[in-house]
């Protein structure tokens, strides 16, 4: 018999018999978060479940008074009939995997997910289960990628390329500009400058003992100033 231990239903992926939804889609009374991007966070649940790691970008993003249960990696928590935990996903600070497990029914739901090194965030952990959702942004062996470093190398070169003119870098706020800038150690001391969307999220990072170059914002120079040579992110 086919397990209907999780179910798609309009909130998202739900879990009957333990009560929650994982990721939801619209608001729900119980939401276990893979991560703090906004498509898999959202406003208006009732209460949420996520990683210590996640919670202070959840708030910064949703509210500083929202009902945030915050949890250890391999933690195990009974909801209803199921018992839950949260597994590193490897794809931002705080990301996990959700296990769910009911007698021998076991669920892993990914999340995004990567198995590259980031010293942003905790390594992806390989979880048992017998079923696993996963997405597959880049599933296809199309995608392929230089190693990190190389990546990084490339950057490097480029912004220092020219001291006549700022380069420029675009990313998203949460993420992976703060992996560029840990990862951009490998190479340098120098400070880099922050959009201010990018200001607020790269302090959480610090604040959780991530490692990265010094920052300032761009907001906190006159207009006209000369950034000739520098990054900005």
């Amino acid at each position: 018999m086919r397990s209907t231990l999780i179910t798609v239903d309009n909130h998202g992926l739900s879990c009957p018999s333990g009560g929650f939804t994982v990721d939801p889609w619209k608001p729900v009374d119980v939401a276990l978060i893979t991560h703090a991007h906004a498509d898999h966070s959202r406003k208006g649940s009732r209460r949420y479940i996520a990683t210590k790691g996640s919670a202070p970008i959840m708030r910064a993003r949703l509210g500083q008074n929202i009902n945030l249960q915050e949890v250890d990696y391999g933690e195990r928590l009974k909801l209803g009939d199921t018992w839950v935990s949260f597994h590193p996903a490897g794809h931002v600070l705080g990301s996990a995997q959700v296990r769910v497990e009911r007698g021998s029914d076991v669920w892993v739901i990914s999340g995004d997910y990567k198995r590259d090194p980031d010293p942003t965030c905790e390594p992806f952990e390989l979880v048992e289960c017998g079923t696993f959702v996963t997405e597959a942004t880049f599933g296809l062996p199309v995608y392929t990628w230089e190693p990190p470093e190389e990546t990084a190398r490339q950057i490097y070169e480029w912004w220092t390329a020219d001291p006549e003119r700022p380069a420029i870098l675009f990313c998203y706020a949460f993420g992976k500009a703060q992996r560029v800038l840990a990862e951009l150690l490998r190479f340098t001391d120098r400070t880099v400058y922050l959009h201010g969307a990018v200001v607020r999220l790269t302090k959480l990072y610090r604040e959780l003992g991530i490692k990265m170059l010094p920052t300032e914002a761009v907001s906190d120079y006159p207009k006209g100033h000369d950034f000739s040579g520098e990054l900005i992110i």
